[in-house]
């Protein structure tokens, strides 16, 4: 389906262009959504699992979009922030 909108350099990411950030983070807030890593499809755990200290980057596909909100919390062996960035 084409699109007459155009995108141009810092315009802020789509659904359709953007990927998933993971970090460990010492701190939750309030308004985070906390899930338990059994809660999560088997694509989002092995992004979780997948973390190897840094900053993890995986690519947006359909099924991520409907299951991360901009800033979700995963709680694995420690706290891991999910960003849509």
């Amino acid at each position: 389906m084409a699109s007459n909108t155009t995108s141009s350099v810092g315009s802020p990411p789509t659904r359709e262009t953007s990927a998933l950030v993971v970090r460990r983070t010492d701190t939750v807030s309030p308004e985070t959504r906390v899930r338990h890593f059994d809660e999560l499809s088997d694509e989002l755990q092995q992004a979780v699992a997948e973390y190897d200290g840094g900053k993890t980057v995986v690519p947006m596909t359909p099924r991520l979009a409907n299951e991360v909100t901009t800033d979700t919390t995963v709680v694995f062996t420690d706290y891991y922030r999910v960003t849509v960035v």
